[in-house]
Order: C-alpha cells, then structure tokens, then sequence
C-alpha cells in the first residue's frame, strides 16, 4: 500500500451524486436496510472489479520494468486529471449536469425517493463506478504489489477508504437518526452549490501530484 493508493482513494470518495443518494436514503421509510444495501452493493462491485484485475495482471505475470510503466501511466494520468481541471476553469469543460451527476444518476436519485434493497444496491453501483482515480491506484498496487494477497488488501483498504463517508453516516445514523438527516441536508445542498468548484480543486492538486510523482519516476 502506498501513499499515492491512499490519497487517490480519499480523492475518489469526493463525489457529490454519492452525498446526494445517501441523503436521499436517509430519508427511505426503512432507512437503514436501504443504507446497508447501498454500502454492500457499491462496495462488493468495486471491489470485485479491482480483484479481478490484479489477479489478472498477477496471473500474466506482467513486469513493470523497475518502476517506469508506473511512472508513464501515472504522468498520463496526472496530464488528464490537469486537463479536466483545465477545461472546467476555463468553461470548455462541464459537469455532466448542475448537480454533478450523470442522467442516468439524475434517474436514480428519483426513484430512491421510494427505494427497494435492490434498487438502493444498484445506486451504490451508480455512484462508486471505477474512474481515472481508481484506474490509477490499481496501477499503483499492481507496481508496488509483494504479491497477490497483498495487491488485494490493498484494494479493499482502498474501497473502505472510498465508502468512508457512507460507512460513518450509515453508522452515525444508528446513533443519532435526526442529526444524521439534518448533516446530509446540509452537505448535499453543499454538493449541490459546489460540485464544479470541488471537482476543479481535486482533480487539480491531484493532476499535480500524479504528474509531479510520475516525472521523477521517468526522469530518476
């Protein structure tokens, strides 16, 4: 496990669709079914997904030759991350709607007004799909890796890092349903008025580091 798998993985649990659904859960007649399933559901996808492609990789016996395909795909990565954030600052890029979700999220978030346990497992789906950020921390694990059971913990600690805030609220919620609700009111509607400004920001320090790390990779 690294420090860029980490930071990559807090980066990846900022998106404001994910606040968005577990405030529109917590307001689910039978709140805490619906949570577990949404968690469960993400979280069990996500990490099958990173499973399946270190062992791929580990099963292809892939080398890395010393550290410098790492450091490619990562300066890729940082380019594009520096890209998108570009093109927001700049007004050529756009969130995919003004609340930073995509239509089929938007959809989502609809029916989860009145969700089932397997509806709210599909949003957790939605809402935690693998992106740039996680693409790139499975390069991380795959180039630093010990061996095979050691690239798969460093995907689950990856995927509890993600679901963080959906783990705490749902565990806040048992304690304190009231002031769990009043909390994801709060934020969701933060979300919702800052999605664009908090994308630019982390795609920006994040663009930064991966292109930072990936040169001194290349270049040492």
């Amino acid at each position: 496990m690294t420090f860029e798998v980490i930071v990559l993985a807090f980066a990846s649990g900022l998106r404001p669709a994910g606040v968005a659904a577990l405030y529109a859960l917590l307001s689910a007649s039978h709140p805490r079914r619906v949570l577990i399933a949404y968690i469960v559901g993400g979280f069990v996808f996500s990490v099958t997904v990173g499973v399946i492609v270190v062992v791929a990789f580990d099963g292809a016996d892939v080398k890395y030759g010393g550290g410098n395909v790492e450091s490619a795909i990562e300066l890729v990565g940082g380019a594009a991350a520096l890209g998108y954030a570009a093109g927001l600052a700049t007004g050529r890029a756009q969130l995919p709607s003004r609340g930073g979700e995509t239509r089929a999220e938007s959809r989502m978030l609809v029916r989860l007004q009145h969700p089932s346990v397997g509806t709210a497992a599909l949003a957790g789906v939605a809402t935690h799909l693998p992106g740039l950020f996680y693409l790139i921390a499975l390069n991380a694990i795959l180039a630093n890796r010990n061996s095979l059971a050691d690239a798969i913990l460093a995907v689950l600690v990856f995927n509890v890092i993600w679901y963080g805030a959906a783990i705490l609220s749902v565990l806040y919620f048992m304690v304190r349903p009231g002031a769990a609700r009043r909390a994801l009111i709060r934020m969701t509607d933060w979300a919702r008025a800052h999605s664009q400004g908090v994308t630019l920001f982390v795609f920006a320090v994040v663009g930064t580091y991966l292109v930072v790390d990936g040169l001194a990779g290349v270049l040492g």
